[in-house]
């Protein structure tokens, strides 16, 4: 196979600093919380670097639960539907970055250590819509949808290494690894598929982790049954 071009993105920081603090002020010290998060808000925008890479790849379906992306093999039932008659993907990766982790918060500041949590994880998805809407735009895809190795039981964590395969070194070029256990490292970074879809697919909607608080549609045993069959 013929190597591949790969894109690298500078994402800027985009944060609803609001949107967390009102997530985090729940509970008896919710409102701590809060104040945390916003006052946690402002360094985290000066320091923080999000990095994206990309690139564009090509399936093909093998069988009902297989589909080869630019001759790497993927299990998953849902994926193999969900590019069923396209031409092309795109393979990520997205990292918040080290930066976060380094600000100076003692470990034993727990309440202050959740309330950085929260605003790495706000970072990290604004990040990964920021690439998704990237690609749309560049590529001319008015409708896509995401899917993530180990956010629905058919497509397993341990399909990262697969999906790393796909790229030359994502360690060099935006800082990611990926350990034995299939685990990124920075742990606020996301790796998946980009891909065209007029259905208006959410994985969400195959979620069973119902408590998920990046939820953004219902669970569907319904659809979930018609994409596993």
């Amino acid at each position: 196979m013929a190597e591949q071009a790969e894109f690298k993105l500078e994402i800027p920081v985009v944060l609803d600093v609001a949107a967390v603090a009102k997530r985090l002020r729940t509970g008896r010290m919710g409102d701590r919380l809060g104040d945390m998060a916003l006052e946690l808000a402002e360094k985290a925008r000066e320091i923080a670097r999000p990095l994206g890479i990309y690139r564009i790849a090509h399936p093909k379906i093998i069988d009902n639960a297989t589909v080869e992306i630019d001759g790497v093999p993927f299990k998953s039932k849902v994926l193999q539907k969900l590019l069923q008659g396209r031409d092309s993907v795109y393979p990520f990766i997205v990292t918040v970055g080290k930066e976060l982790d380094n600000l100076p918060i003692p470990p034993q500041e727990m309440m202050k250590q959740f309330a950085l949590d929260g605003i790495k994880t706000a970072a990290l998805v604004n990040a990964v819509d920021y690439l998704a809407s990237y690609i749309s735009e560049k590529y001319n895809i008015p409708r896509y949808a995401l899917l993530n190795p180990g956010e629905i039981e058919d497509f397993t964590i341990g399909e990262q290494k697969p999906l790393f395969s796909l790229f030359k070194d994502p360690q060099s070029q935006i800082g990611v690894s990926l350990t034995a256990g299939g685990v990124m490292r920075p742990i606020k970074s996301r790796s998946g598929f980009i891909f065209a879809n007029e259905s208006g697919f959410l994985s969400c909607q195959l979620c069973t982790q119902l408590k998920c608080p990046g939820r953004r549609a219902k669970y569907d045993p319904e659809l979930q049954k018609q994409y596993l069959a």
